[in-house]
Parts: structure tokens; C-alpha cells; sequence
């Protein structure tokens, strides 16, 4: 097989992800985070061990390389040389697919002879390609992990599974961390029986899913850095993608987009992560919605129900971020010395419960479960089994079919909710609202299918419209938080604060028949 990767050498950004080719290998990987009593509970695990089966520990030490500017990273590209025993070292390239899963990422493998990589053993596009991004740079060893490694296959349904068991740590410099983890990967059989295997183990065992890469935690550690928060992307759904790929798409990037926040919450108080959480969880409710009325699957609707659940549990903490960024950025800057202390102090205390509760929440069972449970959906594309036999040949049709037909109905539906929108109450407002948000969602999803600046355009009109409408919201929010706030010390800062923000509301409407107007006018690109 010949190795292949796109080439990123013109026309793409510094940090833009290597793609393969759809012929390249590829492995399916979750990998869990342990503490010692964990650790050592999976070792014993009925479930992760067969009578009989031998397997001594082999000790692994994986030296990682790329540029002095940092070039494989920027393109999530990570190369290794690992040593084990007396066995020639294996040179690895590992990359994330950018419209795959989360869980999937392609990797090539070389023997060599030394502890360092040799470029030349890369062949064919993938060789053009690593070479012209590394160019005359020379490749420097930036971190590496030693560990102790304990493998054991096991059978699970269709499902040939190996089990890593990974005790070490990572060393970049002076610097290390302690890693214990536990790798599941699938080296043959159906994926949807390796989630459901995941599945059982988590509901035994108290393991913690960890979307973050040993490259990528060591790098966060060689540069000092912590996770970051991740937005959505616009999905590159092409026009001529069937519907059943494209439906398989959007759920598992909206999950992906949710779980890719889970190691900013975990190692930083940054507010947009929880945000993203959140908002990634409405993109897939809205999702589901869309392709449930095609398609009368009753597990979209439970998946649907899930996500609404998990979003309300995190419900709190973003209620504390979005008043503090409110009252910071409004009438804090303009108020004495002293007149906001004691206000802020409750908000603090109150945000500081919030997130505990929601660290908690990520740490429990049912986050990972539902993860794990729209992996083995999709792999098993559970929404065929709600159609006949005569309805299945729909699937197969384009995209962009399907999306017309979405986005007309969406539309209808927004300018129908917003009809004499500057007047109607807020409750009416906040049904336009969500209207707009299913509306601009879709777009989002299935923009790849139709004029990509025309969707750009229209996209951009909708959010406008949207985050006018969403001051109303800010004040409800900011009148029920202070609501729960009894302290007579408070009360003063508790008043600007809601007069401030009922002038805002004010303003924000004397914006809002233009940008309903602009909203209406707006191409509808896929018509």
C-alpha cells in the first residue's frame, strides 16, 4: 500500500490538520485516564483479562521529534521513534483526520535503524508532503514518554480489541508527568461491538475518557501551555455526499466538538470552554431534530434527550461566566471602589460551586457513556432500522437534496416566529431565537453543499439577528441570579446591574428591525 497524505504545503493555513487519503491505514483508539486504585482494578478486571493469558509487561520509551518552530504540531502531526528491548526502533507518523472521528486517526509505521527518523522511508505523497513541510529544517527530539506497557487481546462480539495498560511518564526537559492510562484499540471486527465493549467497562470500572493524544499532553507540557477551548467549524459536507454519510458527519462532529472541550474544563477556569460544551451539545439536539423528521428513528430523539439533560447540568456554571463577563464589561468599569466587591464576591462564590458541580459531572458516568453510545450508533448507523426497505434507497440520495428541504423549512419557520418581531414579548422573542439558532446551525452543517460565500453571507446575517435577540436573554439570566441574592451589602450593585442592562436592551432593539431586515433579505443560498 502506498503511503499517502494531501499535500499542505500551499494554499492551507499554518495550523491546518493533515488530512489522509481515504486509503490510508487508519486506527480506532479511546484512551482512559486512571488513578492508581483504577489502575490497578482494570489490571484485575474480569472483563479486561482471560484465564491463562500471559502478558509481562514490556518497557517502551518513545522519543518524539519536529522542527525548532514547531511544524508537525501546528499541523497535528505527531512523529515518533520508539525503543523496546532488543528490537529495531519503529518510526511512527500519526495524524487526526479532519472529517473523521475524534477516536480515528491515521498512522504509518517504519522500522529504522537509530533512534532518530528517517524521512526517506515515507513513500510516495505522504514523502512529498512531510519532506516539503519539514524542509531543511532539522528534526529535534522535543519530549518523550517511557512507560511500561501491558497488553492483552480480547474478544468482544465481532470485535478483536488490544488492551494497553501504560504506566510511565512524560519528559520534556526537567519537566514530567505522571501517566496512567488504559488504550483500547480495535484491530479488527465491527466498531459499533468496540463501543459497546468501552461501554460495559465504564459502567464497571471507574475510568475517565481523555480526548487528548500522549504527543499532545506532552506538548502542552514542553511548551507550558494548558488546553485550549475548540469552536465548531463549519462542516465541509460536499453536495454529493449521501445522505447517510452526511448524517453519520455532522453527529459524531458535533460530539467530537463537545468532547474536544473536555481538557480545557479539566485543567483551566477559561468560561468559553463550558460555552462550547454547551453549544456543541445544542448543534447536536438540533441536529437530531432535523434528521429525526426525516427519519422516525426513536433513538435520535433519546440521544436527543441526553444531550438537552447534559447541557442543563452544565446549565449553571455558564449562567455564573456569561453574568460575570456581563457585569465586567458593563457597569463594573464605571462604578467607585468597593460598590461591586461584595456582588462580585457572591458571584464568585457562586461560580466557584457551579464548576466544582460541573467537574464532577464531566468526571461521572453518563457524559462518557453518551459519548460512547453515539459512537456505536453511528458505527451501526442505527437510523436504517427505523426506515423500510423501500425507504432505504432515500439514504443514498445527495446531501444537498436533503438540505434544501431542511433549510427551506427552517427558514419558513424563522421569518414565520418573527413576524412583527419588534414587538412581540419576550417569550415570542426567545421561540425566534431558537428558531434562528436551529436555522443558523443547519447552515452551518450543510453550507460545504452550496455557494460557500453566499452561505457565509447568510450565516453571518442570522447570527447578527440572533445575538440581538439574546440581550432580552442576558437580562433574564442576570434578574434570576440576582434574585438569589439577599445580602443587603448587594443590593445597590444588584440595581445598576439590572438597569444597565434593561438600557442595553433598549439599544440592542433599536438595532433590531435592520438586522431583521437584513436577516429576510439575505440570499438563500441553497435555493
Amino acid at each position: 500500500m502506498t503511503d499517502t497524505l494531501p499535500d499542505t504545503t500551499a494554499g492551507d493555513s499554518a495550523d491546518a490538520p493533515v488530512e489522509p487519503a481515504p486509503a490510508d491505514p487508519r486506527e480506532i483508539e479511546l484512551k482512559f485516564t486512571l488513578d492508581a486504585a483504577a489502575f490497578a482494578a482494570a489490571l484485575d478486571s474480569p472483563l479486561l483479562r482471560r484465564d491463562g493469558q500471559k502478558s509481562p509487561a514490556k518497557k517502551l520509551v518513545s522519543i518524539y521529534f519536529d522542527t525548532p518552530d514547531w511544524d508537525l504540531l501546528r499541523r497535528k502531526i505527531a512523529l515518533r521513534v520508539r525503543r523496546s528491548g532488543r528490537s529495531l526502533p519503529l518510526m511512527t507518523l500519526k495524524w487526526r483526520p479532519e472529517a473523521e472521528s475524534l477516536f480515528s486517526r491515521g498512522e504509518i509505521e517504519h522500522a529504522v535503524r537509530a533512534l532518530e527518523p528517517d524521512l526517506s522511508l515515507f513513500d510516495g505523497e505522504t514523502g512529498e508532503t512531510l519532506r516539503a513541510l519539514v524542509g531543511a529544517k532539522p528534526l529535534e527530539p522535543k519530549y518523550e514518554t517511557r512507560v511500561q506497557r501491558t497488553i492483552r487481546l480480547i474478544t468482544a462480539g465481532s470485535a478483536v480489541i488490544e488492551a494497553a495498560f501504560d504506566t510511565g511518564e512524560i519528559v520534556a526537559g526537567a519537566a514530567s508527568l505522571p501517566l496512567r492510562e488504559l488504550e483500547l484499540e480495535l484491530k479488527s471486527g465491527a466498531e459499533a461491538d468496540f463501543y459497546g465493549f468501552a461501554a460495559r467497562l465504564v459502567q464497571e470500572l471507574p475510568l475517565r475518557l481523555d480526548a487528548v493524544s500522549k504527543a499532545e499532553r506532552a506538548s502542552h507540557l514542553a511548551l507550558q501551555t494548558s488546553p485550549t477551548p475548540v469552536k465548531a467549524k463549519i462542516a465541509a459536507l460536499p453536495g454529493d455526499l449521501n445522505l447517510d454519510a452526511a448524517i453519520a458527519q455532522v453527529i459524531l462532529s458535533t460530539r467530537d466538538h463537545f468532547l474536544a472541550n473536555w481538557a480545557s474544563l479539566r485543567e483551566s477556569d477559561d468560561p468559553e470552554a463550558i460555552h462550547q460544551m454547551r453549544v456543541a451539545l445544542r448543534r447536536l439536539r438540533a441536529a437530531l431534530g432535523m434528521f429525526k423528521r426525516a427519519i422516525p428513528c426513536a433513538e435520535l430523539e433519546a440521544f436527543r434527550t441526553r444531550a438537552k439533560e447534559l447541557a442543563s447540568a452544565f446549565g449553571p456554571a455558564r449562567d455564573c461566566d456569561a453574568l460575570r463577563e456581563l457585569v465586567e464589561t458593563g457597569p463594573l468599569p464605571h462604578a467607585r471602589a468597593g460598590d461591586f466587591a461584595p456582588l462580585m464576591q457572591a458571584l464568585d462564590q457562586r461560580r466557584g460551586e457551579a464548576y466544582a458541580q460541573a467537574r464532577a459531572l464531566l468526571e461521572s458516568v453518563e457524559p462518557t457513556l453518551f459519548a460512547l453510545d453515539l459512537g456505536a450508533f453511528v458505527a451501526r448507523r442505527g437510523w436504517r432500522n427505523a426506515l423500510t426497505a423501500e425507504n432505504l434507497g432515500g439514504l443514498t440520495e445527495k446531501v444537498g437534496l436533503f438540505a434544501a428541504e431542511a433549510l427551506e423549512r427552517l427558514h419558513n419557520r424563522a421569518l414565520k416566529r418573527g413576524r412583527k418581531l419588534t414587538s412581540l414579548p419576550d417569550e415570542q422573542r426567545h421561540q425566534c431565537r431558537i428558531a434562528l439558532k436551529n436555522l443558523r446551525y443547519a447552515a452551518e452543517f450543510f453550507a460545504g453543499a452550496f455557494d460557500a460565500e453566499a452561505a457565509s453571507d447568510f450565516i453571518r446575517a442570522t447570527a447578527q439577528l440572533q445575538a440581538l435577540l439574546g440581550v432580552h436573554n442576558d437580562v433574564a439570566t442576570a434578574e434570576n441570579f440576582l434574585s438569589q441574592t439577599h445580602e443587603a451589602q448587594t443590593a445597590r450593585a444588584a440595581g445598576v446591574v439590572l438597569g444597565w442592562y434593561a438600557r442595553e436592551a433598549i439599544e440592542a432593539d433599536k438595532h433590531l428591525a435592520k438586522a431583521w431586515k437584513t436577516f429576510k433579505q439575505a440570499e438563500q443560498f441553497w435555493g
